[in-house]
């Protein structure tokens, strides 16, 4: 018995002497490999680190905090049964801490929680299971795009100790070698267990061909479990901080017709107008009908996001106005979208986006959007045509998860002809008040219209989904387009309430 234990004894220093002499070699690798990817800013690092409770996900964590710089680290953990992040969409708080390039984030309790949770709890069939997969797949792929590096790891136990069924025993939860980050919390019964586990593998098994794979780690071997995660880890660094962008013309793409159908602007009726006692009495109205709506109990676990493009001094800032006028401004904020800073630059092009959705009961009004990506990227050369051709499909997702977690999403343009278009152009340029309002660069934009007219012919076709249509407005007329808008918004939202 004696001489068991000392070999024993033998046999766990030697595991141990071994781990410590690859690590410190390791160790150095991923240090340089975290500055390389700092230096060069080509691309962010996010970690998904899932599995098992008591696989040892705290175990890494405090692994990859021990052998990486802090500076560039950031973990990422969640706890979805905290009240305060319901009060936004489910993937709010992952877009809100999305690493900036050159740096790295380690996640604990991704969007895959939710998935896997509602698939063992019964909240989700095999069809919106397998749906949400695939939406996650578009969204990851639209992640690497847009020079974000996912790295997802599964940390797995033996089926007798796994999600739950038995949790590892050792230091002290919590203490800084041991600690016991237990996720699955709401998995009460043996049954829900089984089914997280099936669920997890069939997961795994529907991403396994997908841009970022899942790497299945076994975690019965603590030390061996956090090299392999160690050496995983270096090799995604090292062709991350080596990632080089591809060369892009800056010249404006050619229009281009998405659909074989008619175009829709040239069918707007652009003479329609109103007298001005009609459009006094219908625009309060209007606005009495809104401010009611966004004042109900009903509203109060809704959120409203109205997005306004349009024609150069097609009037998008007289209209929030009138509109900002019917809505309670303790719940209400007017996002100007302008070029994007240095920080909003570093991350996928939707993140500022996602970082302004309003709480629940809020209203969001965006003066231009993230259609800007499709629309004056596209024509003026910001974006390549690779980046502004799938954000079509990126855009559409954005607004069904939105839509998903109860958002009312309203989208407005407002077209002008040529004509009014100078008219109101030399009107700015003549008024004191309004100079500011007329730059060179709109100008610039007037001989681009036919460029503009087949983008946003594009933009219509590809995004005006059943839930979130395009309203289309004639707005020669300031009166009448005012006057369409407040009313097409009171009936969306007496609709949706």
């Amino acid at each position: 018995m004696k001489n068991e234990d000392a070999s024993g004894t033998d046999a766990g220093q030697l595991q141990a002497w071994r781990f410590v002499k690859e690590a410190t070699v390791l160790r150095e690798a991923l240090l340089d490999a975290q500055f390389e990817l700092a230096d060069r800013s080509n691309r962010a690092v996010l970690i998904l680190l899932n599995g098992a409770d008591g696989a040892g996900k705290g175990q890494v964590l405090n692994r990859l905090h021990e052998w990486l710089d802090p500076r560039t680290l950031a973990t990422l953990a969640y706890d979805i049964t905290d009240r305060r992040d319901q009060r936004r969409p489910p993937a709010w708080p992952f877009w809100r801490d999305l690493p900036q390039r050159g740096r790295i984030g380690v996640m604990i309790g991704s969007w895959y929680h939710t998935i896997l949770l509602h698939r063992a709890t019964g909240g989700a069939d095999e069809e919106i299971f397998h749906a949400r997969i695939e939406e996650a797949n578009r969204i990851e792929s639209m992640l690497d795009a847009e020079r974000v590096t996912l790295l997802k790891f599964w940390l797995q136990l033996s089926d007798s100790k796994n999600v739950g069924t038995k949790i590892r025993t050792g230091a002290p939860p919590g203490s800084r070698y041991n600690p016991l980050v237990r996720e699955w919390v709401e998995i009460d019964t043996k049954k829900e267990r089984k089914r997280l586990v099936r669920a997890a593998r069939e997961l795994i098994l529907h991403t396994a061909d997908s841009s970022t794979p899942w790497h299945i780690v076994e975690a019965e071997d603590p030390l061996a479990r956090d090299l392999e995660v160690g050496r995983r880890l270096l090799d995604t660094l090292q062709a991350a901080a080596r990632w080089q962008p591809q060369g892009r013309s800056k010249a404006p793409a050619r229009p281009r017709r998405a659909t074989s159908g008619k175009p829709v602007l040239p069918t707007l009726d652009l003479s329609q107008t109103l007298d001005k006692d009609s459009y006094e009495t219908e625009l309060a109205d209007a606005q009495a009908r809104i401010f009611t709506a966004t004042q109900s109990k009903a509203f109060r676990n809704r959120a409203l996001i109205v997005a306004f493009e349009g024609n150069d001094a097609a009037g998008k800032g007289g209209t929030i106005r009138r509109l900002r006028s019917a809505l309670n401004p303790v719940h209400m904020r007017v996002h100007p979208i302008g070029a994007p800073s240095d920080e909003e630059r570093a991350r996928p092009f939707l993140w500022r986006f996602w970082h302004q959705v309003p709480l629940r009961g809020n209203t969001a009004i965006y003066d231009r959007s993230w259609y800007g990506r499709v629309l004056v990227e596209r024509v003026e050369g910001f974006a390549a045509p690779a980046e502004w051709t799938r954000a079509y499909g990126e855009i559409n997702d954005f607004e069904a998860q939105l839509t998903r977690a109860g958002y009312i999403v309203h989208k407005f343009w407002l077209a002008i002809d040529e004509e009014e278009q100078l008219r109101r152009f030399e009107e700015r340029k003549e008024t004191p008040h309004k100079r500011f309002k007329i730059t060179d660069e709109d100008w610039r934009n007037r001989a681009k219209w036919p460029l503009y007219a087949a983008a946003v012919e594009d933009m219509v076709a590809l995004t005006s989904t059943e839930a979130e249509p395009w309203t289309l407005v004639e707005s020669n007329s300031k009166r009448f387009s005012r006057v369409k808008v407040l009313r097409s918004l009171a009936d969306r939202l007496e609709d949706e309430l």
